[in-house]
């Protein structure tokens, strides 16, 4: 069942993101997936749900990088190492964002906002969204420390973010085109400098 599931959300995965949501066809994924259409439709009811299930598993991703970062900001960040902390975390969030997976799925996202008008929006507050609140929480508790000066958590947290990533992330879903992960690194830590020099702790 495990590996039928895979396979299935495999496949369509594949053919949305390369034909769109209205040229794939279920008989196209069960085709694709070596299934029978009937065993597809056991699983699947329809095509929205497996679109919808599609988006989440990419999603799953971001939920869990930003679980991660509630752990991470909870402890083990000094002002000694808070700028290669900061450094590491921008590297990583540009890194994850910026991957073809998601860039496919923001296009996507994009070409069926018709057929899927509420999709972008759940998309974006579990995702995107779920990063940010991180983020700003984790430099809210940063600034509580005063290892940040960071009093409106929100707006720091949305700064860190295009510092780090967003020009890379808007050139690619507007093309289709990656940066190498040099790149992404460097724009990242480039980044963070500019961060700390408005949000970091008095000298």
């Amino acid at each position: 069942m495990q590996r039928t599931r895979a396979a299935v959300l495999t496949a369509a995965r594949t053919l949305f993101l390369e034909h769109g949501y209205d040229a794939t066809t279920m008989e196209d994924v069960a085709t694709k997936a070596g299934l029978t259409k009937r065993t597809l439709y056991n699983n699947y009811g329809d095509k929205d749900s497996l679109f919808r299930q599609t988006v989440d598993d990419t999603v799953a991703f971001a939920e869990s990088f930003a679980g991660g970062l509630d752990e991470e900001f909870g402890a083990g960040i000094t002002k000694a190492n808070l700028a290669a902390r900061l450094e590491d975390l921008g590297m990583r969030l540009a890194v994850g964002i910026v991957r073809p997976e998601v860039i496919a799925l923001r296009r996507l996202l994009i070409r069926a906002s018709h057929e899927f008008p509420g999709l972008g929006r759940d998309y974006f507050a579990r995702a995107p969204g779920r990063v940010l609140c991180a983020l700003e929480q984790g430099f809210a508790t940063l600034t509580r420390r005063r290892m940040l000066r960071a009093h409106d958590g929100e707006m720091a947290a949305s700064q860190f973010a295009y510092l780090v990533a967003g020009v890379h992330l808007d050139y690619a879903v507007m093309t289709g085109d990656l940066p190498s992960r040099g790149v992404l690194e460097t724009t990242a830590r480039q980044g963070v400098i500019t961060f700390l020099a408005r949000y970091g702790p008095q000298r």
